[in-house]
């Protein structure tokens, strides 16, 4: 990755910078590409002392030990296996996604998966195929059912307060069409209860309106080879050579509108001032609830203060499990286990035991590393286990080993009820204990009251005359809560900030 830049710099007029970004994640280094090939004048500051935000690939070796924690290797080699913590796909990568462009450019190979088995694990094991077909078709038609009924133009449109479950949970959904047992009923509402992963929050949350009122990038879902780290590299590689300096480990303590002389001043906690002629703010929702009141001066008015607290952050956690070699069906791509209201068995005690009814509490996506990939390229005997809204919360409370082998006593049990060597590497993310994330993505619009879409487009209106803008995938109406949206909204802000400096700072001739 590109070294930092040195931290300080002069405000003096011949040096004065054109835009200041606030974060170095996907909408902080889209923007500040832009800007910097526009020939505007840029700096960058990272609160933490790695670039990239959440996108994070791990690294580890098979020499990696089980008490080692590193974030990734100490020295890279072709044989080094990866995983992505943050950002794990690029959605509609072939129907208009921007970061194909960026892997294009780059020449960043992409690994398009192909169809692998997906396997259902109910209270007694596995689910007939059939069973887990139907339970999967189901939830499909219930999906678009929620959205035909939020978006009927005949009809009077849902209470904003009525939730996702209660449609699909509901005698009109399709969620139990064909089912006949009351065990079958339940395994399709646990079913459904994996549409906490990429929500974020509970089902009893999300509101029914607004299902579905986005317009995301969907279809092709494609990983960069190497992780979204190799991506973000580039990028920094390509701005710094472009004349841009981002400054890491430097948490950004106060933003204050210069409002005599049309300037921003930022100043860090660690005693560096930077001035500039505007700034951009890409700093996580989650921390921005936690700070915003404090941070800028003046005061950011009453109605963004209120919008910033009532839009939801999500949490979605991953625990990586590796092993000498798969003790599962290497066949199958994904196991989606269901959750069991079986007690621990006794031998299961403690911090052990209070894990397990965690994970048994909810519904966990499983997905098998192991496939025809190459070391090197993706594959590992490993198995990566998403987990997700308020059981991903839970988690972030115990400690990453503690986590990993309950999760891999609960795992062997429920998937095929015999014991397995433990793993020889664990890994997970606590995104909500990050001090400079604070969560996973925005989540979908919630029940909460006076919440809507226009919440996101209402976080992404500048202040200050133009001088302060904000971006972040929280700012993104359509593309919320994925990479590609904190990238697309970096562009926006950066073609308004090339068009607000053209017109009140225009360059002379081969001049700033």
């Amino acid at each position: 990755m590109a070294k930092a830049a040195a931290t300080t710099t002069s405000n003096a007029a011949n040096n004065m910078l054109d835009v200041l970004i606030i974060g170095a994640g996907w909408s902080g280094l889209s923007a500040a590409l832009k800007l910097s090939q526009a020939g505007r004048k840029v700096a960058v500051l990272e609160a933490r002392e790695r670039i990239g935000g959440r996108a994070f690939t791990h690294t580890w070796s098979d020499k990696t030990d089980v008490n080692d924690k590193s974030r990734t290797v100490a020295a890279a080699s072709a044989s080094d296996y990866w995983c992505d913590f943050g950002c794990s796909w690029m959605h509609g990568y072939l129907e208009g996604s921007p970061l194909k462009a960026l892997t294009d450019r780059y020449g960043i190979a992409v690994t398009i998966p192909a169809a692998r088995e997906t396997v259902v694990v109910g209270e007694q094991g596995a689910l007939p195929r059939e069973l887990a077909q139907k339970l999967t078709a189901n939830l499909g038609k219930a999906q678009e059912a929620a959205k035909g009924v939020a978006h009927d133009q005949s009809a009077s449109p849902p209470d904003a307060r009525t939730s996702l479950a209660d449609f699909l949970y509901s005698d009109q959904s399709p969620l139990f069409a064909g089912l006949e047992s009351e065990g079958e009923k339940k395994a399709a509402r646990d079913l459904a209860r994996m549409l906490h992963i990429p929500l974020g929050i509970e089902l009893e949350k999300a509101s029914l309106k607004w299902h579905g009122f986005e317009h995301a990038f969907a279809g092709t879902d494609a990983a960069p080879k190497g992780g979204f780290t190799s991506i973000i590299n580039k990028l920094v590689d390509e701005i710094t050579a472009l004349g841009t300096a981002i400054h890491t480990s430097q948490q950004v303590h106060s933003v204050k509108d210069q409002h005599a002389s049309s300037n921003v001043k930022v100043t860090t906690t660690q005693g560096h001032e930077y001035v500039a002629r505007a700034a951009l703010v890409t700093i996580p929702l989650a921390v921005l609830k936690k700070n915003a009141g404090a941070l800028f001066e003046p005061a950011l008015p009453e109605r963004r203060l209120a919008t910033i607290g009532r839009v939801s952050v999500g949490n979605l956690n991953k625990v990586l499990l590796h092993y000498v070699q798969p003790w599962w069906d290497a066949n199958t791509g994904t196991f989606v286990v269901l959750p069991s209201a079986a007690p621990a068995p006794p031998s299961v005690t403690g911090e052990q035991k209070k894990l397990w009814e965690l994970y048994a509490s909810t519904t966990l996506i499983v997905s098998s590393l192991a496939g025809d990939a190459e070391v090197g390229k993706g594959a590992s005997s490993s198995l990566l286990v998403m987990v997700g809204a308020d059981a991903a919360k839970q988690l972030e409370a115990f400690e990453r080993l503690d986590a990993g082998n309950a999760l891999h006593a609960y795992l062997t049990a429920r998937i095929t009820g015999t014991d397995a060597p433990r793993p020889k590497h664990v890994f997970y993310s606590r995104w909500a204990k990050q001090p400079f994330t604070g969560g996973a993505t925005t989540s979908p619009v919630s029940t909460a009251s006076g919440t809507s879409p226009l919440d996101f487009e209402a976080l992404a209106r500048p202040l200050w005359n133009g001088r302060l803008g904000f971006a972040g995938e929280h700012t993104e109406l359509n593309h919320r809560g994925s990479a590609a949206g904190a990238y697309v909204s970096g562009e926006r802000e950066a073609s308004r900030l090339v068009a607000y400096l053209d017109k009140l700072h225009p360059r002379e001739q081969g001049k700033l």
